[in-house]
């Protein structure tokens, strides 16, 4: 039976609450919000680039835009996407260094139906090997789009100047380089990349609607309790992202468009611990704060800074 535990939330939030866990490890968050005329589900899955295999390079990014393609259930590829945007709805998805998130939102009356739809991602997706080549040019699309963009240019700057040997320093886009080779080759590498990465209990599933949180839960145990639970939860290696030589060094990047901007980055232990008092939180408030005696303030007297902004990542 599904596990429940207790929410704790604001006297001045109208909206009500469940966790459960269900037999399969998948991690829920129940939200009843009966204002709402729409409902939502976002679904994070504790995969992401730095589970790249070392030979593909964008593994991850792939996986998530072929996931859109077509299930055993749903097998035509756009009619995902089609149901949502017909009933008033958006959705899309990212890939980030250990996570990946998919997400849409759609007119309450029809959320059962696109809960069905949007479980098969991670109980039956075909992989059609007709779609590897069009998606293939979509992931490339992506990087080539971002060859002139400044802030990722210096995004992979930071990658390129860390420890080789921490999974930071992955190629996370992915291109036609990268994936490149015989379709079926490719699919098959997808396939148990997916097998091996994609597990209920590596994933937390997240839906807003105006139904009872009762309801709700039926729904969940019903479309998703059907996803496997294949591994264990990732264990990355304990390696740390500066090494001596790369502290206390300067670089200097050449942007296209015009532009001034200095960043100064600080290595931190992990904060995972320290979730509930949020240190960090504090720091970033401290030093990105622009009020009277600010260190924006100070800059700006001396027409040393036009914006200052301060936060983790």
């Amino acid at each position: 039976m599904p596990t429940t535990q207790k929410v704790i939330t604001s006297p001045n939030d109208h909206r009500k609450y469940r966790n459960l866990t269900l037999d399969n490890g998948l991690k829920v968050l129940l939200v009843e919000d009966k204002q709402s005329t729409e409902a939502a589900a976002s679904m994070a899955v504790a995969v992401g680039h730095f589970d790249d295999p070392v030979s593909r390079p964008g593994m991850a990014h792939f996986l998530e835009h072929m996931l859109f393609l077509g299930t055993k259930k749903f097998p035509e590829s756009g009619e995902y996407s089609a149901f949502i945007n017909q009933h008033g709805g958006t959705n899309n998805a990212w890939t980030g260094t250990e996570h990946t998130n998919f997400f849409y939102s759609i007119n309450a009356n029809h959320f059962k139906a696109s809960l069905d739809r949007f479980s098969q991602f991670f109980i039956a997706p075909l992989f059609d090997i007709d779609l590897v080549e069009r998606e293939r040019h979509a992931i490339e699309s992506e990087f080539s789009m971002k060859l002139k963009d400044d802030i990722r240019r210096v995004y992979q700057v930071q990658k390129e100047t860390v420890n080789p040997a921490h999974p930071f320093s992955k190629f996370s886009v992915g291109n036609l380089a990268t994936l490149a080779g015989d379709e079926a080759d490719l699919r098959a590498e997808l396939i148990s990349f997916y097998q091996q990465k994609y597990s209920a209990n590596k994933m937390t599933l997240c839906i807003v609607a105006p139904c009872s949180l009762d309801r709700s839960a039926e729904m969940v145990k019903l479309y998703f309790s059907d996803i496997e639970k294949r591994t264990q939860d990732s264990q990355y290696p304990d390696t740390p992202i500066y090494l001596a030589q790369h502290l206390q060094t300067q670089i200097n990047i050449v942007p296209l468009k015009e532009q001034r901007r200095i960043a100064i980055t600080f290595a931190l232990p992990a904060l995972e611990s320290f979730y509930k008092h949020k240190p960090l939180t504090f720091i970033s408030h401290l030093l990105g704060y622009e009020g009277k005696g600010s260190l924006l303030s100070y800059l700006k007297e001396r027409g040393l800074a036009n914006n200052l902004s301060a936060g983790g990542g």
